[in-house]
């Protein structure tokens, strides 16, 4: 199980454009752009083997309760509906939500086995 996030305007890189000189204002070199906030939207989801279940769409920030929530509302659900209840892995990072103890003690007593990696990207 784990949370992704997901641009919903803009771009968070920088893309590179291949053209002869001087033709940036050529209509084929111009990208379309939005005239508003740059958004992006917080997803937990789950998969297996056996197929994907529950999505969350997080409005706003995450910290250890809503975490705990979407454990709570989402997880044994998926699990359940994709018949993995005895082989259920959780994904977590050291993300602080994930560490926090009250989410910890919740799944220790939900979830059969955990794999912890380090965190993949930290956000300032």
């Amino acid at each position: 199980m784990r949370k992704s996030n997901y641009n919903i305007f803009g771009w968070d890189g920088k893309q590179n454009v291949r053209r002869k000189s001087d033709t940036e204002m050529h209509v084929k070199n111009l990208r379309p752009t939005i005239e508003y906030e740059e958004g992006n939207q917080i997803v937990w989801g789950c998969m297996a083997n056996s197929g994907v279940c529950n999505l969350d769409f997080i409005d706003g920030t995450m910290n250890k309760y809503v975490y705990l929530d979407i454990l709570k509302r989402n997880l044994m659900q998926s699990v359940c509906r994709l018949g993995i209840s005895e082989h259920v892995k959780l994904y977590l990072d050291n993300d602080p939500k994930h560490t926090a103890d009250i989410c910890k003690l919740w799944i220790l007593y939900h979830c059969p086995s955990v794999i912890k990696t380090p965190a993949l990207n930290s956000r300032p």
